[in-house]
């Protein structure tokens, strides 16, 4: 049965007393059987509200004492942190105590005066616990419950990646510089991690950006120790803070890692005519196709959920958005991704086919390679053109796609609007009024249209007469 405060209340003549009994999980750490403490009031409601606290300050007590049993330092200053809540105060380190109020000194004095003196709570007040500390490896490790709100729409895939840049960047580290936890890494340590990446950047083994993502991981991991330790912004120092490797004038790497944008000829006749992976499976051909002709990214498609769908609108479309609750939750890339892609002809047909989107793919990480490796084990991709060097990969279909934009003379902000790049970014400045409606999408979308399945679309004249159009139906005037 439950127990309420008042069960803990004993009037003495006029004055309350907080009594109970020691629970017995306590009993290794706490001498004695009952505790009996006055609550210095003959008011029964402010006794009943002293006594709640003076009994969360005692469990707090006791949890502290088995911590520094255990010798756990996290668990002593986490229970420490919460002993100190308890009497209205907060952690300060003992220099700040010296060199701060001299009042603020006295009454901690004053408070663990009568206090036994191996009470937790004697450290925790003056200042003198030991910070927890913990190597970049066990960062790593911690990185998703630290930062649990900013990942829960990942999806397993982009969960595993996510994790996996942390991990990575504490092995490289400790490869690097050596073992070191978040409080012991020094500037020096900093440096010369910075001045590692720098090196590989310049002989062309990783591009800058890669060299960079490092740096920044290691920075994040140091940062989320001082929010999860409760540190001080005044106390924090962060030695990779303004850290980074300078894009080169030239960067070697870029040349190797560049993605080719597949040939046209050999998307609208091998890739959609022809169906070449359908050798593989229906799946990753029809998520090519759609990803051929929409400009979206291979896992903005084989990633959406059934409820994005919408074949049977009067414009079918996907949507693309954040999704974060659900076995299907999904994260994009950045804010401007989530967009409606409008479905015409072969991608319309081929999305058809999968009315209940990819499962074979969603939330999976096998797709580029598998396609990949199908298409160059079987001799399938296209090409090189002479002179040209490097290789094709599936995801070059996203450039196509850019080219294709090109050849339609779509301007700069229908192209952002297509493949979910950030308007603001490109005017420079915050963006204004409405979201482009469904209708011009469809109409964008026609402009780089392949034919397939029935489906043809009009001259681009005759499309760009419709776009102004509807302007003009709007209200806007065009001359």
């Amino acid at each position: 049965m439950a127990t309420s405060t008042a069960d803990y209340l004993e009037l003495r003549g006029k004055t309350y007393y907080l009594r109970m009994r020691v629970p017995a999980e306590f009993a290794d750490v706490e001498p004695l059987l009952e505790i009996n403490r006055s609550l210095k009031t003959r008011d029964r409601v402010d006794a009943e509200a002293k006594c709640a606290n003076a009994r969360a300050a005692l469990f707090a007590e006791w949890r502290a004492r088995r911590a520094g049993k255990a010798a756990d330092t996290r668990a002593i200053f986490d229970t420490s942190i919460e002993l100190l809540k308890g009497w209205g105060l907060t952690f300060r380190p003992l220099d700040d105590l010296l060199t701060g109020p001299i009042d603020d000194l006295l009454s901690r004095i004053e408070l663990i005066a009568s206090m036994d003196l191996n009470s937790a709570a004697v450290p925790a007040a003056l200042g003198t616990l030991d910070l927890p500390d913990a190597t970049l490896a066990e960062m790593a490790e911690r990185m998703p419950d630290l930062k649990e709100a900013e990942i829960r729409a990942k999806n397993p895939r982009q969960l595993r990646e996510w994790c996996g840049n942390y991990k990575r960047a504490a092995k490289d580290f400790t490869a690097v510089i050596g073992k070191r936890t978040v409080l012991k890494i020094s500037e020096q340590d900093a440096t010369d991690y910075e001045d590692f990446w720098k090196k590989r950047a310049k002989s062309g083994q990783v591009t800058t950006n890669y060299a960079n993502k490092q740096v920044r991981y290691v920075r994040q991991m140091i940062n989320a120790h001082f929010d999860d330790i409760r540190l001080a912004k005044s106390k924090r120092v962060n030695f990779f803070e303004g850290l980074g490797v300078a894009k080169l004038s030239y960067d070697p790497s870029d040349d190797e890692r560049k993605k080719l944008p597949l040939p046209e000829k050999w998307i609208c006749g091998r890739l959609i005519g022809d169906r070449v992976l359908e050798g593989l499976n229906q799946q990753a051909s029809d998520i090519s196709i759609i990803a051929a002709i929409c400009g979206c990214r291979a896992s903005e498609i084989y990633d959406i959920p059934e409820e994005d769908i919408h074949l049977d609108a009067p414009i079918p479309h996907i949507m693309l958005r954040v999704v974060l609750e659900g076995e299907d939750r999904r994260e994009l890339k950045r804010g401007s991704t989530s967009r409606a892609v409008v479905l015409l002809g072969p991608a319309l047909a081929a999305m058809r086919r999968h009315p209940r989107g990819f499962a074979r793919y969603r939330g999976k990480a096998s797709f580029s390679g598998e396609v990949n490796g199908y298409l160059r084990d079987n001799g399938l991709f296209p090409p090189l053109p002479q002179g040209t060097s490097g290789r094709y990969v599936i995801s070059g279909l996203r450039h196509s796609f850019e080219d294709r934009m090109d050849a339609a003379e779509l301007s700069n902000e229908e192209r952002a609007h297509l493949m979910g790049h950030s308007i603001g970014k490109l005017r420079g400045r915050p963006v204004y009024g409405s979201d482009l409606e469904l209708r011009v999408r469809a109409l964008l979308q026609e402009l780089v249209g392949i034919e397939g399945d029935g489906w043809k679309p009009r001259p681009r004249k005759a499309i760009r007469a419709e776009l102004d159009r509807l302007r003009e139906e709007a209200g806007f005037r065009l001359e």
